[in-house]
């Protein structure tokens, strides 16, 4: 495995490079001036050209676009040191996640989804009397110029009805991110020190950066292929006659025979970014994930042949995967809290440290306040926000160890509907939906398992913790606003509820208060004893397996792997994980350790290939205001 060491650094002494090439002040500044801008593209960018996903995976393709720009530059200006260029690279890939999906893309339009979409069908009109008069504007016109655009946020009693609730908004995601980044330093030192994790995701900009000699070409090449793969599909795009080599998505198994068919959708791909970056994840890890991936599938056949598959409407949800994830995120959880209790328990009494755990606990009460002024009752919200936190802690502890690109998800309100006795109130059910969107499962873009990577490179390059801390605290609050306002500007000249943007976030908006109405009206699935049973058997088996992992040296399954495979972060990427054990494997026996590490930047360089075509396409779209091939992830 690759791992950059740490340089060494006396506290109170200035860096080595900074004394030959300057003040890393400018590096600072251009950090925090470009994170709310390339918040403000990648919302434009996604929202109405339909660009790949730029910010809502863990190796973000704007960060990773502005560390290339970078690398381009730093061959006029040779001051631009790699230390500058890392710093650089982590303000932006610390703070663009606010503006995408699971963040501020769900929010937005979760706010006014009550008011536009309530019908005397639906009954939606039940809601408006628990939603507190600072949660969301209610006045027709506005909610119209919002849904349907041809209007203006600039108009008085436009943004006048917007902006208590923007700065409350503002407010909580402030939290959301003080919470987790004071999670993060708390559990950093664990994964690094302690278990040495390799933190795959960090590796990527770090090797990209170091690159010299045989590395550097290897890392060329590796580019080329999937810049030649993937620009060949783009021109498939626009001219049919070029052939494709597909890697998009590809679903085999509709065409297997019955009974075989039973294992349920089956999706093939070639993602060149996922070969590149698995081979930077241990290969137990990558087995297990494809071996418990295919034993959920072995499941779904099971539940076809004695006919209590999920597909009987109302019916029977064998096997439970969703239910079986809940358990099995928990249960990693705990393990990894467990894991870490002496660490925790030194961090208390050191002073460095004080300032972090006051963050921690007054940002928590802030957002424990916000729930309860939403209608949520104080045992509800400890204990959906409680959860939401220790899960991001596991998702956290996924990055650093596997490194998968999407972070797993969980709903977090399955709990709180678990336990909850008798019906569930209105005003608990509201205060659940306008929560939703950054709880129900679509961690991508959230920010503790990022800021855990920009704290590894910040030891491999000797960025002092708190320069990158003020820079990223500066331009946070700076891309809250901006993205907050972007969103806003966007949707009022546009339409949330017009062909001109893009309607999977509407629906994500709306999808909060039709699962209220479902769970109101008993129409939806509740939490009943089957679906309890199989979270806890998730919860159990992962028990197991990390017995298993721990005590016996032969065992060869990893709980990660079950954990990814039950939450359905692997439908995608199952194959890809594949072809990468399998091609290490085979360097390992060929050539050992000694071969793989001078593999590993052509690997490296298949990421960047793959994400400068998705940049270059992106850029496209934007001059020419027209969809374009999506290398990644459809």
């Amino acid at each position: 495995m690759i791992v950059p060491k740490a340089r060494t650094e006396k506290p109170g002494m200035e860096e080595p490079e900074d004394q030959r090439s300057g003040s890393p002040g400018f590096a600072m500044a251009a950090g925090i001036i470009l994170a709310p801008l390339i918040c403000i593209w990648v919302f434009t960018s996604e929202i109405l050209h339909n660009s790949a996903d730029l910010a809502s995976i863990s190796l973000s393709f704007a960060a990773v676009g502005v560390l290339l720009v970078l690398l381009a530059l730093r061959t006029v200006f040779r001051s631009l040191t790699t230390r500058k260029i890392i710093l650089i690279y982590a303000i932006v890939a610390g703070t663009v996640g606010i503006s995408t999906m699971g963040m501020v893309q769900f929010l937005i339009t979760t706010l006014a989804a009550p008011f536009w979409f309530a019908t005397p069908e639906n009954r939606w009109q039940e809601f408006t009397s628990a939603i507190p008069e600072w949660a969301a504007p209610r006045s027709p016109d506005v909610v119209r110029g919002f849904f349907l655009g041809h209007s203006s946020l600039y108009k008085t009693e436009v943004w006048q009805a917007w902006l208590v609730p923007m700065m409350h908004w503002s407010i909580f995601i402030g939290a959301l991110l003080v919470v987790q980044y004071c999670l993060a330093h708390l559990f950093y030192p664990r994964w690094a020190n302690e278990e040495r994790l390799t933190f795959p995701v960090a590796q990527v900009p770090l090797i990209v950066t170091e690159s010299l000699g045989n590395a550097r070409l290897f890392l060329i090449l590796g580019a080329a292929v999937a810049i030649a793969i993937q620009g060949m599909n783009a021109l498939h795009v626009v001219i049919p006659s070029i052939p494709e080599l597909r890697v998009l998505p590809t679903d085999i198994g509709a065409t297997i025979p019955p009974p075989w068919n039973g294992i349920g959708v089956l999706w093939i791909t070639f993602y060149p970014c996922i070969i590149g970056l698995s081979m930077l994840v241990p290969t137990n890890i990558l087995l297990s994930s494809v071996f418990f991936y295919a034993l959920g599938k072995g499941e779904n056949l099971a539940g076809r042949l004695y006919g209590i598959h999920s597909g009987s409407i109302g019916g029977i949800a064998f096997p439970y995967a969703a239910e079986q994830a809940q358990g099995a995120v928990l249960a990693l959880s705990l393990v990894v809290l467990w894991s870490a209790r002496h660490t925790l328990r030194r961090s208390l009494s050191e002073p460095r440290d004080r300032g972090v755990w006051v963050a921690l606990v007054v940002s928590f009460v802030v957002m424990l306040g916000y729930g309860i002024a939403l209608g949520l009752h104080v045992g509800t919200a400890l204990l959906f926000l409680g959860l939401f936190l220790v899960f991001m802690i596991s998702v956290g502890w996924m990055r650093a160890a596997v490194g998968l690109i999407w972070n797993l998800g969980t709903d977090v309100s399955w709990w709180a509907r678990a336990f909850m006795i008798g019906p569930m109130p209105v005003g608990q059910g509201v205060g659940l939906a306008y929560l939703r969107w950054f709880s129900f499962g679509d961690f991508r873009a959230h920010a503790l398992p990022t800021y855990v990577d920009l704290m590894r490179l910040s030891d491999a390059v000797q960025i002092r913790r708190r320069k990158l801390v003020t820079a990223l605290a500066i331009a946070s609050i700076l891309s809250i606003f901006a993205s907050l306002w972007i969103a806003l500007d966007v949707y009022y000249r546009n339409g949330a509820a017009t062909a001109l943007t893009d309607q999977w976030r509407t629906y994500q908006g709306r999808m909060a208060f039709e699962g209220l109405r479902s769970q109101l009206d008993g129409t939806a699935p509740r939490p009943d004893l089957p679906r309890i049973l199989a979270a806890v058997w998730g919860l159990l088996f992962t028990f197991g397996l990390q017995i298993a992992n721990l005590k016996l040296m032969w065992w060869p399954f990893h709980p990660a792997g079950f954990v990814m495979a039950q939450s359905g972060a692997l439908e995608w990427f199952w194959c890809p994980m594949l072809i990468a054990a399998i091609i290490k494997s085979l360097l390992m026996r060929v050539g050992g350790l000694t071969l793989y590490r001078r593999a590993i930047p052509f690997f490296i360089g298949l990421v960047l290939g793959d994400y400068a075509i998705a940049i270059i396409l992106t850029i496209l779209a934007w001059m020419l205001h027209t969809p374009m091939y999506k290398p990644f992830p459809i």
